[in-house]
């Protein structure tokens, strides 16, 4: 017998406003998801810290060596270049890969404060995580 036309079964109309398992569920759920979403930002930083570090090795032995022409592998072609236009392309690679490193850092820092939250924890800005330069490009910055 069907009891209701919408869904096929009985209807449990009886909620209660403070449901505790459901509560530790969600919790459960969004810190695991947390926790992966760092362990892999982590690694994303691992991986452009080692990128920036070629690139400076790469910069540093065209400097070194003097050679001109230069070939530089960009994606999926050669490119034959003078060291002086190489260097810049390098140094635009060096700023892109700077970029993207704090905007995942920038993700790190709120993802980890979430987490202590969700952990019942000091955040990050009780924790002194929060705190201004007094100097920035050599200029006082202001508040």
């Amino acid at each position: 017998m069907i009891t209701s036309i919408n869904t096929g079964m009985a209807l449990n109309r009886t909620k209660t406003p403070h449901d505790p398992k459901k509560e530790v569920r969600d919790r459960t759920t969004e810190i695991i998801y947390l926790s992966t979403k760092l362990n892999q930002a982590k690694e994303t930083c691992v991986n452009l810290d080692k990128e920036r570090q070629k690139l400076r090795e790469v910069g540093r032995r065209i400097k070194e060596k003097d050679i001109d022409p230069v070939w530089i592998f960009n994606g999926s072609c050669f490119l034959q270049t003078s060291q002086a236009n190489s260097l810049k392309i390098i140094e635009k690679d060096m700023k892109t890969v700077e970029d993207v490193r704090e905007q995942v850092d920038k993700v790190i820092k709120q993802d980890t404060d979430t987490f202590l939250t969700l952990h019942k924890q000091r955040n990050l800005g009780d924790r002194g995580f929060d705190l201004r330069p007094l100097l920035k490009n050599g200029k006082l910055t202001s508040e």
